[in-house]
């Protein structure tokens, strides 16, 4: 397992956590320093004949994603629940719920993390959109 690796992506975890809740330019600068340039998230796709679709590309992008209303801290919260490298890339499951209108979604996430020269350059998440409140 690359520790390193690892730890970055651990970290890019505990700061998008704690810049979603707080929306403060401080912690929104502690996630873009641990996202490459040209960063790509990539969504696993429905049974269409596009097996991925981009979601989001760059870093300001993904940053600007964590100010949006459906990201806040009082409307999603994650758990990792297991997290494993091989080579470059980090494995991340994590239980997420979504509350909203006095309802909780929950649903396990997968996402593959890929990290190079001590920076994430790519995400690629598995998750099942079915049901996912608007």
């Amino acid at each position: 397992m690359n520790a390193d690796h690892v730890a970055v992506v651990h970290d890019f975890i505990t700061a998008s956590q704690r810049a979603r809740h707080s929306q403060e330019p401080s912690d929104l600068e502690t996630v873009r320093r641990c996202l490459a340039r040209e960063i790509e998230i990539r969504l696993a796709g429905p049974w269409t004949d596009e097996p991925w679709r981009v979601a989001h590309s760059g870093a300001d992008q993904v940053v600007a994603r964590l100010q949006e209303p459906s990201n806040a801290g009082n409307v999603l919260s994650t758990e990792t629940v297991n997290m494993v490298a091989a080579g470059p890339d980090v494995l991340v499951e994590q239980l997420s719920t979504i509350a909203r209108e006095g309802s909780r979604h929950t649903s396990m996430v997968c996402h593959i993390f890929t990290v190079e020269e001590g920076l994430i350059t790519a995400i690629r998440s598995y998750r099942n959109d079915v049901g996912l409140p608007g």
